[in-house]
């Protein structure tokens, strides 16, 4: 991980030290992210000596290595990137001396907290909470959410789009002795097929997550987004290849996958490797992806990453189709700020690769309680009922950790 050490622990590193290493960060006001990729063993967290930066949009060709934070849309619509300053990776942890005098002091104090978790000393569970919402539990009945669907509904057979994605919250009181680091590291067992992570930003707040859709991946070749759509309970009594859909769900899933072979053709792309739609497993429900791959020189992969961003967020899965109608509607009628659910997240420019996600299946910790988001796609033949339950099943993913299951559901 960029940049390379002149302090750092020889031998992988264990749970302890990234969980000290949280700890360290949040005990002297830093921002700090804390992650690990689909389908791996690997952890990594970030920690910026300095304030967040905010960015008004992600440019690839910028390759300082961090971790980026957007919201879904609002007023400002600014990106937070939380510079890797400080790092902590499979291979140790990384503390260099820019030799600035205040940064020294605050890179100090950081080193000091380290060592003293690190040693052993058990850290209280701590982490930055940000302003309170204004409507934490808006749209979190039954009566409320459903009454929202069936105005989508609406709003769809009067206009004639595809698809609109509304959303709600739902409030949960945090058990005694919350803490997490040790939340994060129950969804990393739970969900070893999504993008879990653990963002902590002074005065922005604590959020947590286990994302199942990648925006867009880049590495030393290639480029990789994702369109995914439907879901569904898992079921126990049939593997995934088994799994049979609905018209509602199929359609909803090539709706996406239309819009992102659309893009590609705008963008005068082409050889797209496209494989899908097959059905994956995200915890305790099924959904349909498609992969989409473009391998292309360095300057031309970056390029294209910027218009990804620029273009594709936010994405169908999360506003809907056409996308600027389906927003219109979201920001008219869902009455109140979804905040950083369903924007995008993840490491830039970290050991070589960029991973962003959408920022589904999340929660936003507060002093006492977490408010968790969950939505639903709908469409002309949706059910208001079966949009509900399908949130109800999505909540699950966070609620586990908040509510532990004595037999825990693996998306493998």
């Amino acid at each position: 991980m960029s940049p390379r050490p002149d302090a750092s622990r020889s031998g992988r590193t264990g749970w302890d030290t990234y969980r000290a290493f949280f700890a360290a960060a949040v005990e002297c006001g830093l921002a700090v992210a804390l992650w690990r990729l689909p389908a791996t063993d690997d952890l990594y967290a970030v920690a910026s000596l300095t304030t967040v930066s905010e960015l008004p949009r992600i440019d690839f060709r910028h390759r300082r290595p961090g971790f980026v934070f957007a919201p879904f849309a609002n007023e400002r619509n600014v990106a937070l990137r939380i510079d890797a300053d400080l790092t902590c990776a499979p291979d140790g942890v990384t503390l260099p001396d820019s030799g600035d005098r205040h940064l020294h002091g605050v890179r100090q104090r950081f080193c000091t907290a380290l060592h003293c978790y690190d040693d052993g000393s058990q850290p209280a569970p701590r982490w930055h909470t940000g302003p309170a919402p204004l409507q934490a539990d808006h749209a979190a009945s039954t009566a409320e959410f459903t009454g929202l669907v069936q105005d989508a509904i609406t709003f769809i057979q009067d206009t004639g789009i595809a698809k609109v994605v509304v959303s709600r919250t739902a409030e949960r009181a945090l058990p005694v002795g919350f803490d997490p680091t040790a939340a994060f590291l129950e969804l990393c067992v739970r969900y070893p097929q999504a993008f879990v992570s653990l963002v902590a930003i002074p005065g922005v707040g604590t959020w947590i997550g286990a994302s199942p859709e990648v925006l867009l991946t880049l590495d030393d070749s290639a480029l990789t987004t994702m369109a995914l759509a439907g879901t569904q309970r898992r079921p126990e009594d049939r593997p995934l290849e088994e799994v049979r859909w609905g018209s509602k769900e199929t359609v909803e899933q090539e709706m996406v996958s239309t819009y992102v072979r659309e893009f590609f053709r705008g963008a005068d792309v082409a050889h797209v490797e496209e494989t899908g739609p097959r059905t994956v497993a995200a915890g305790n429900v099924v959904h349909l992806q498609t992969l989409f791959r473009v391998a292309l020189p360095e300057d031309d992969r970056l390029h294209l990453a910027n218009r990804v961003l620029a273009e594709l967020h936010p994405t169908s899965a999360v506003c809907g189709m056409p996308k600027q109608k389906a927003l219109s509607f979201i920001l008219e009628n869902e009455r109140y700020d979804r905040s950083f659910y369903s924007g995008f997240l993840g490491p830039v420019h970290v050991d070589g690769r960029s991973s962003l996600f959408v920022n589904l299946r999340c929660m936003q910790v507060h002093a006492a309680s977490a408010s968790l988001y969950v939505g639903a796609g709908v469409t002309a033949d949706s059910d208001p009922a079966a949009e509900w339950r399908e949130t109800e099943m999505k909540a699950e993913t966070v609620l586990g950790v908040l509510q532990p299951m004595e037999r825990p559901i693996s998306d493998d």
